[in-house]
């Protein structure tokens, strides 16, 4: 029993310590922010277009589509143009969101009543092994704390608690930035071209040396979770690849493709590969290596609502089949 009780003191002693040291780098203020953020570089920002679209989104309010994914996905499907076509949406991407914490997403903020139509955008770099960005990001500013919680006890990354004992002790603040770029209903615009330098390397066909690519196996069970649940909710769900910039490393594609293919269609999901989108040129569409500029987005998107018309997936009436 004393060996117990000793055991018990200690850890209580080191949980107190714990946050009494987290309270006190809180309370501690430089350049109005507090200096936990200073004194490791994994801590996300309380604020930006993050924090603002959770705020935004209403789980009670009815959207005819609603957007998850990475940052390809915040800044690729522009709910102003679904709007202009007469649906009702909601981009819910976040930067870096991984496949896994995309789920968590779905769970605690999706259901059959509040999102007619799901789409989920899978970029291969969303099934990569790391997943800090993404986590430390929706922790702090997510405004389910349930959803939060979620993400830090199901990260294998001990820094998680540190993430999420910061979320509780930044609780009541206002948030510590903004961005310019976000525009509402969960999107990013930017109107951005291509470096000089990127440009180049396009005009020239100059070769592009890639980073070893592997897909994680615990994002690829998170991915077959995402599918189980959508049905398990009784969501339509679609998958698409939005489309790609010449500094894609495009032999991983087929590959990856390969994998989740059967995953989608063990329960009939829709799948759409858009990563050659007809009309979509680096030079003229993409602002970096990944993303669109707005150009690219009511290119990618005008092209996207016809196929889904098409497929009956969303209705023209705007009633979900």
């Amino acid at each position: 029993m004393k060996i117990i009780r000793h055991i018990f003191i200690a850890l209580l002693t080191i949980i107190i310590l714990y946050v009494g040291l987290m309270y006190f780098l809180k309370h501690i203020k430089y350049n109005g922010r507090p200096i936990t953020y200073i004194t490791n570089n994994y801590y996300g920002w309380k604020g930006g277009d993050t924090y603002e679209k959770f705020i935004e989104f209403f789980n009670s309010k009815s959207y005819d589509i609603v957007f998850v994914g990475s940052s390809r996905a915040y800044r690729g499907y522009s709910p102003f143009i679904f709007e202009s076509s007469g649906y009702k949406s909601f981009n819910l991407g976040t930067s870096a969101q991984s496949i896994k914490n995309t789920y968590f997403v779905i769970k605690n903020y999706i259901n059959k009543s509040n999102c007619k139509v799901l789409v989920v955008d899978v970029f291969a770099g969303s099934f990569k092994q790391s997943q800090l960005e993404s986590s430390s990001d929706l922790i702090e500013n997510l405004n389910n704390s349930k959803a939060a919680y979620d993400i830090a006890v199901n990260n294998k990354d001990i820094r998680a608690i540190n993430m999420l004992t910061l979320r509780y002790l930044t609780n009541n603040d206002l948030p510590y930035f903004n961005k310019t770029d976000y525009i509402g209903k969960g999107y990013s615009v930017t109107n951005d071209s291509l470096s000089p330098a990127k440009r180049q390397i396009v005009i020239k066909n100059e070769k592009v040396i890639h980073e070893k690519f592997e897909i994680d196996k615990e994002q690829l069970d998170y991915f077959k979770k995402i599918v189980e649940l959508c049905a398990l909710k009784k969501i339509k769900v679609v998958f698409v690849y939005s489309p790609i910039s010449y500094f894609y490393d495009y032999s991983v594609h087929a590959p990856f493709i390969k994998m989740i293919i059967p995953i989608m269609k063990s329960y009939n999901d829709h799948f759409y590969d858009f990563s050659k989108c007809n009309g979509i040129n680096t030079l003229n569409h993409f602002y970096d290596d990944s993303h669109l500029n707005q150009k690219g987005v009511e290119v990618f998107n005008k092209v996207l609502i016809e196929q889904l018309e098409r497929d009956h997936v969303i209705l023209q009436n705007n009633e979900s089949k």
